[in-house]
């Protein structure tokens, strides 16, 4: 596990959100990145709000569930008023249908996995712009 500020969290949501708006719509790239964006907003605003520094400062017992990529489970720490859905399903490996929970989502856009459904993708864009919205509120 790699440690990291609060400060340099916020500094890569911004960072990471900027990226993404400069890849074509559509593709896994930009779906990538902002998920990654969105992630470091959420650890960011967790860290903020138990008024900690740096990932190292959680305590022991609290470090799995909050340094992780379940993004479901980082919302509801926070009691986040969005909610995510849990699984998705995509063409992976040889255009095999599979069922991808969020958590593991940045592993199948980053091999190259699609979304079975158009819609189901669009949907989450569009909860992920929610969160994103109050992420730049409650960083403030």
């Amino acid at each position: 596990m790699i440690h990291v500020s609060q400060k340099n969290l916020d500094k890569s949501y911004r960072h990471l959100m900027q990226e993404c708006g400069k890849n074509s719509p559509g593709t896994n790239a930009k779906m990538l990145l902002f998920i990654y964006a969105v992630e470091c907003g959420i650890k960011a605003l967790l860290l903020k709000r138990k008024n900690i520094k740096d990932t190292f400062k959680i305590p022991e017992d609290q470090r799995p569930g909050s340094l992780t990529h379940d993004l479901r489970g980082l919302l509801s720490k926070l009691h986040s008023p969005h909610r995510l859905p849990e699984n998705f399903q995509f063409l992976t490996r040889f255009k095999t249908p599979e069922t991808v929970p969020l958590t593991d989502l940045h592993q199948a856009l980053r091999y190259g996995g699609t979304f079975i459904n158009s819609e189901e993708k669009s949907k989450l864009e569009g909860k992920l712009q929610k969160i994103d919205s109050w992420l730049q509120e409650e960083l403030v």
